[in-house]
């Protein structure tokens, strides 16, 4: 077996290290070294490519061992080549798959919709208005009291109530008392919480 790394290698990566390293010594710029690198690189290659070139002739070919040739013996001893003729490979019997049809899926039983629940009856809520239609006057400080003990059953009406609350502020008397012209208004916001 041949060894890796030869004698002319080890000259040759010496000769490649010492030519940059001359060419610094010797005082030239990056350019001229790597310059002289790329010379000293090219000669190594074109020593190798001579000397693989040269020792390619005086190698033979290597023989790849394979089956020896048939001899027939005889009186003549002629030698005769049999070459195997390849076996015909036999087409492939059809094969006959009876065909089973896929049975029809089991119906899924459907599960009977739950009975709706009943409506829950809600009590709608009672509104204490006088049957007397007539107008009347309302107490600024009763409908905010009414309005905070009936707080939270619903935020929309809390809050539409509050500000109608603060709005009425400036139209009630010093004792609260507002004007007849409010009553549809209060009425209205105010009936489902006030009593007649």
């Amino acid at each position: 077996m041949k060894p890796l790394f030869g004698p002319r290698t080890v000259v040759e990566a010496a000769f490649l290290v010492a030519v940059p390293v001359i060419a610094l010594e010797s005082g030239l710029g990056w350019p001229s070294i790597v310059g002289a690198g790329a010379v000293a690189y090219v000669l190594v290659l074109a020593v190798e490519g001579v000397a693989w070139y040269s020792g390619r002739g005086s190698h033979t070919p290597e023989t790849l061992p394979g089956p020896a040739p048939a001899v027939a013996e005889g009186p003549q001893q002629t030698v005769r080549v049999i070459r195997a003729e390849p076996e015909p490979v036999p087409e492939p019997v059809p094969v006959a798959v009876a065909v089973v049809p896929e049975p029809a899926p089991a119906p899924v039983p459907v599960a009977a919709p739950p009975p709706s629940p009943e409506p829950v009856p809600v009590a709608a809520p009672v509104v204490a208005i006088p049957v007397a239609a007539a107008p009347r006057t309302w107490n600024i400080w009763d409908l905010e009291r009414v309005a905070r003990e009936h707080a939270g059953a619903d935020p929309m009406a809390d809050e539409e109530r509050t500000f109608l609350l603060m709005y009425l502020r400036d139209f009630a008397g010093p004792d609260g008392t507002l004007p007849v012209d409010f009553d549809e208004l209060v009425r209205q916001s105010f009936g489902a919480i006030v009593g007649g």
